[in-house]
């Protein structure tokens, strides 16, 4: 197998622990990208409880998009401090966030990079063969000073456009209770509607996220390897 960056992201995780007429509800719910590299795999969590010990606990496969694959758990163990192994064919890949683990306080959020493809899906206008791109990006709060957007490519690669993201508010996904330091917004695109050629029969993309206060740019682009998306109308990539 070829791996050239790591093949394991998170996605996106919560972890809340509320009280409901006296009864303490806990949990992790997470989401995690992981290149498609072979079977057999597994996804974990590895995790310290309130007392402090380290356990693990299952990920469950979610969907498949081809090169890369999503889990998912809903109601995984409350983890204010965790790591994500990846297990494929018997070899070991982390996400550990560099090193120094994520870390959730009550009703806090997180994502696994600065910037992340949340969802994009193809809309065809039937009367004139135009197609267009919509969706939705996961953004660190990190600046004030941003440009968030797309690249894609309806001719693989050959030539590239670049459609501007506009903020439409904080995430909560998977909130029991009120979020009071939401760590993540979210920003939607859609790029002009236009004419492609039919092959090849996807559209290559990749998000970015420009920090105008130090002058960087941040990346997701599929593991290095862009993500394709059908040219079909409805069709959809998380």
């Amino acid at each position: 197998m070829d791996v050239t960056v790591s093949p394991v992201k998170l996605k996106y995780a919560i972890a809340q622990s509320v009280e409901i007429d006296g009864v303490n509800i806990a949990y992790t719910y997470v989401k995690v990208k992981v290149q498609n590299l072979e079977a057999p795999k597994t996804v974990e969590i590895l995790y310290k409880d309130r007392s402090g010990t380290w356990l693990t606990a299952p990920i469950d496969f979610s969907s498949n998009y081809g090169d890369y694959d999503v889990f998912e758990s809903i109601n995984a163990p409350y983890a204010a401090e965790f790591a994500i192994r990846y297990t494929v064919d018997g070899v070991d890949y982390w996400d550990s966030n560099y090193g120094t683990n994520y870390k959730l306080v009550t009703n806090d959020n997180i994502i696994g990079a600065n910037v992340i493809l949340n969802k994009a899906t193809v809309k065809t206008d039937i009367n004139s063969g135009t197609y267009w791109l919509e969706g939705e990006i996961y953004v660190k709060k990190i600046s004030f000073n941003k440009r968030i957007g797309v690249i894609f490519s309806g001719d693989d690669g050959n030539s590239w456009l670049e459609t501007n993201a506009t903020y439409q508010g904080v995430e909560i996904e998977g909130a029991y209770d009120i979020i009071f330091n939401t760590a993540i917004e979210v920003w939607k695109f859609k790029t002009p509607a236009q004419n492609y050629p039919a092959e090849p029969d996807y559209f290559r993309l990749a998000v970015y996220y420009k920090n105008d206060d130090t002058g960087e740019t941040y990346w997701d682009n599929n593991f290095g390897q862009d993500y394709k998306i059908s040219k079909v109308n409805g069709a959809t990539i998380e």
